[in-house]
């Protein structure tokens, strides 16, 4: 739906912000719950979802979450480690993982804006061109 909602918040001036998370799993906290669990699929999830915000043009893009560890939406640095209680999810050897995501995402993001920009600075340029020839 991200495109659809995208189109209508552009045709009525407003920000469309895109939520992106790695995954969720709030077994832990919820063990009933586990039918809404999605898997992180090593950044799979999270690379995915950005890639559908930054093609439905989003304004922003929101992060869920930081260090929500309860649901399993954290993006965080993580370090495999088991406790008596069992351990949280890692990110299968690079703590940073998320962190390198978002990053090279966020990157891309911005990219697509200033290839925007510039592309429409020169429309606008080449306009005032013909206009100024009138």
């Amino acid at each position: 739906n991200w495109p659809r909602i995208s189109r209508w918040a552009r045709a009525h001036r407003k920000l469309f912000v895109a939520s992106v998370g790695p995954g969720y799993n709030d077994t832990r906290i919820r063990p009933w719950n586990g039918a809404a669990t999605t898997s992180r699929q090593s950044g799979k999830v999270y690379q995915d979802a950005w890639t559908a915000a930054l093609d439905a043009d989003a304004g922003a893009v929101s992060i869920t979450s930081y260090n929500e560890w309860g649901e399993g939406t954290q993006i965080e640095p993580a370090a495999s480690k088991q406790g008596a209680r069992g351990g949280y999810q890692d990110y299968g050897g690079d703590p940073d993982l998320y962190l390198s995501l978002t990053k090279r995402m966020a990157e891309r993001m911005y990219a697509r804006r200033r290839d925007s920009t510039a592309s429409e600075t020169r429309n606008l340029s080449s306009r005032r061109d013909m206009t100024d020839e009138l």
